[in-house]
């Protein structure tokens, strides 16, 4: 059931409107798959940006938090403090952000985190949350640096409900800047 407050696909699909259209200063590169699924590849092969990373962090969280960044002198490795923050943190934390939906097949092996997680409802712990997301598209972010292949594509329509074209897959290798700012505004 849909409690009025937060709805996760929405928010984010308006984050990645808006990546959409700063792709270019984001250095991110927008595509179609082969099943007309929408696909972002943020830090891949491409460069990517700490912004990128912010925005990906953003639609994690289903559009329920604010993610920043700001310099730290504590750590010279890393320079910066990234800070995540939501209103609702368990809705926006566990029920979208999480990266609990593992997606593997033949040769690829993906987490996948964000809304999407919430329309496909595949893990147990949806069992416990009192938040069933509807959408009429679906963000899913990955951690990898290779576009998921069709099976994977199949298998997120098939669990959300959702034509393959309504699903919208970002994705960065944990190494890249896009990538690792995303997952440190999990911490």
């Amino acid at each position: 059931m849909k409690d009025g407050s937060a709805f996760l696909n929405d928010n984010a699909q308006r984050i990645v409107d808006g990546m959409i259209g700063d792709a270019e200063r984001l250095r991110i590169v927008v595509s179609r798959g082969p099943l007309g699924e929408r696909l972002i590849d943020a830090g891949a092969k491409t460069v990517g940006s700490v912004e990128a990373g912010l925005r990906m962090a953003e639609a994690a969280m289903g559009g329920l938090g604010s993610v920043s960044v700001f310099m730290d002198r504590a750590s010279q490795q890393w320079p910066f403090t990234v800070e995540a923050r939501s209103s609702q943190p368990v809705l926006a934390c566990l029920g979208s952000q999480y990266a609990g939906w593992n997606l593997s097949g033949q040769d690829y092996f993906a987490m996948g985190s964000g809304p999407a997680r919430a329309l496909a409802r595949v893990e147990p712990l949806f069992e416990t949350l009192s938040y069933r997301d509807i959408a009429s598209s679906a963000v899913l972010i990955l951690e990898t640096a290779e576009p998921p292949p069709r099976a994977i594509v199949e298998k997120v329509g098939k669990a959300t409900g959702l034509a393959t074209e309504k699903l919208t897959f970002l994705y960065a290798p944990t190494q890249s800047l896009a990538g690792s700012v995303q997952i440190v505004a999990r911490a």
